[in-house]
């Protein structure tokens, strides 16, 4: 089954996000480093992880998998979960692929 991951201690989208897991029958597990008010429901997780850098970015990029879905803005963490082959999406709804990466990744070093 695939499962959405959300990077959410910054994403702006998080309602909108949850609102379509759902609709398409999908487990959405949002990941923060501090507890937030999020959507409820049987489809809808909350991970709170250790504050520190890129903690929740390990965990998604520990899980994400094939067939999953990674909702964030980090391009790193993107370039993490596309390696293990899930689809990745800002919360613009631009998608990361294994084509636009590299510049990705390029334009954030600049």
């Amino acid at each position: 089954m695939t499962i959405v991951y959300v990077d959410a201690d910054a994403c702006p989208v998080k309602e909108e996000a949850a609102r379509v897991a759902v609709r398409h029958g999908l487990e959405i597990v949002f990941v923060s480093n501090a507890w937030m008010r999020l959507p409820d429901g049987p489809l809808v997780k909350r991970i709170v992880v250790p504050d520190g850098p890129d903690i929740a970015d390990d965990w998604i990029a520990s899980r994400a998998a094939k067939g999953d879905i990674a909702v964030t803005a980090d391009i790193p963490l993107a370039s993490r979960c596309l390696k293990a082959g899930a689809r990745v999406i800002g919360p613009t709804g631009k998608p990361f692929t294994d084509a636009n990466i590299g510049t990705a990744l390029a334009m954030r070093e600049l």
